[in-house]
């Protein structure tokens, strides 16, 4: 984060020493700039949540109108996306990591840090919370990418697998094998495991197969309760991943 940022900060906190204090730590650090907002009471402070975007809140817990993780449940509820850091009383260190718990970002104890200490928790909070949202982002996008990925052979009727064979590892998606109408097996990702939960001599056709192609192109045949199905061998040509094998299994 760099210095001098320019931050939407809300105080909620009723005792004018405290609020005085937090203010002046403030205004004389690289936080000076930012934008700040003091309301003395909990329904206050969610008229403000109503109508404006904060990034970070500063939260007493005791307030005139709530006491204790009820203040924290509203505002967190009021907030939607901002860093609550909690501050709490000398007597309250416990209650303090039990508001962690409950989704602040950190807490402070009263008396016990300076200007210093309440900028670092500040940014750090801030950054460590705009960190855990990129990858909740990043996780729900292969979430709904992989939900896309698998209805789509879903429709199709095919399994996607990927082979290095370099140390013979494996991945496949999750219908690959009920495609092929097997159960899926368990343990270890590798070619063998997949052979493995083949009949016999569909296994031996594809060990083979596989053995023959020599990394080119090629399309195998093979037989499960009955059913034909093909198995397409395709070199995978990315720079990344030198000599490995894609391919997909149907229905013939």
């Amino acid at each position: 984060m760099d210095n001098n940022i320019n931050l939407n900060i809300l105080l909620i906190e009723d005792n004018p020493g405290d609020a005085f204090l937090i203010k002046f730590y403030l205004e004389d650090s690289v936080l000076k700039f930012a934008r700040l907002l003091h309301a003395e009471y909990l329904k206050t402070a969610v008229d403000l949540l109503q109508n404006n975007e904060f990034d970070v809140i500063l939260l007493d817990l005791n307030l005139p109108d709530s006491k204790g993780i009820e203040t924290l449940e509203t505002v967190l509820e009021a907030s939607q996306g901002s860093v609550v850091i909690v501050l709490t009383g000398l007597n309250d260190e416990e209650l303090g990591l039990e508001t962690v718990k409950k989704g602040a970002q950190d807490f402070l104890v009263k008396g016990q840090f300076d200007g210093k200490v309440l900028t670092s928790s500040v940014r750090y909070a801030f950054e460590r919370y705009q960190l855990q949202k990129q990858v909740l982002q990043y996780m729900q996008k292969l979430n709904e990418t992989d939900a896309q990925f698998n209805a789509a052979q879903k429709l199709a009727s095919f399994g996607y697998w990927e082979l290095n064979p370099q140390d013979n590892s494996m991945v496949w998606s999750s219908n690959l094998f009920s495609t092929i109408g097997i159960a899926t097996p368990e343990g270890k990702k590798t070619l063998d495991t997949f052979l493995a939960s083949l009949p016999k001599k569909a296994s031996e056709n594809l060990k083979k197969g596989f053995g023959e192609s020599n990394g080119k192109p090629t399309t195998l045949t093979f037989s499960v309760n009955g059913q034909q199905f093909t198995c397409s061998i395709q070199p995978n040509e990315s720079i990344d991943n030198p000599g490995q094998l894609t391919g997909v299994i149907q229905k013939a």
